[in-house]
């Protein structure tokens, strides 16, 4: 019994080195996050899209480089 708990243990292991050490995911929050810095947002000044990654807020409002 405590060899075959061992010997599924090192086959385990095998897998998880063949994979690099890690298995990774796809994450959907990752991609909505991006998503959600790429939505194009106006400016409350000047009326000019930009996204929100470039954004600053401010309150309730997104303002450019040039009009923060």
């Amino acid at each position: 019994m405590f060899l075959k708990i061992i010997f599924i243990l090192a086959i385990l292991y095998g897998l998880y080195r063949l994979f690099g050490g890690s298995f990774k995911l796809p994450t959907a929050n990752k991609e909505k996050k991006e998503i959600e810095q790429n939505t194009l947002v106006e400016c409350c000044k000047c009326g000019v899209y930009i996204t929100k990654k470039e954004a600053k807020k401010k309150g309730e409002c997104y303002y450019c480089e040039d009009c923060a």
